[in-house]
């Protein structure tokens, strides 16, 4: 697990005893970044959805199946901003977690920030940037 900014961590695909064992130390989100049915034996957002319930902590699905849309950047935003921290992001690898991360936080971080917490968490995305910064400026 990677750590971002914001009492906010990234990671791979979580099955409900990994979210339990998060939950028990302190988690009190998730935000599930990966599609359905993506891969086999990948759980479905629904049971983890249940699972997130059954522990009682707050449970997102915000799939990110292609590229970035204005409408997985809205979604991103209202998660990152309502849900009670920490918040625990997932998707195949953490990289598509991060990317909306980094779209949601933009506005308040700034883009040299986003992009050296991206790196300090491991992820080189600097193919983001410039779409960081158009995204940065739309909201001006």
């Amino acid at each position: 697990m990677k750590e971002l900014p914001g009492d906010v961590f990234v990671t791979g695909q979580l099955l409900p005893a990994q979210m339990q064992a998060l939950a028990e130390q302190g988690v009190m989100s998730f935000i599930n970044n990966r599609p359905d049915m993506e891969a086999p034996l990948q759980p479905l957002s629904q049971d983890l959805e249940q699972a997130a319930q059954e522990l009682g902590v707050d449970y997102q699905h915000i799939p990110m199946a292609g590229g970035l849309t204005a409408g997985l950047i809205e979604a991103s935003e209202y998660a990152y901003t309502n849900l009670p921290r920490p918040i625990v992001a997932f998707c195949a690898s953490g990289t598509r977690s991060t990317a909306l991360w980094a779209f949601s936080h933009v506005e308040n971080l700034g883009v040299d920030e986003v992009m050296k917490a991206m790196t300090n968490a491991g992820y080189s995305l600097e193919q983001i940037r410039a779409p960081l910064e158009m995204h940065l400026k739309a909201k001006s």
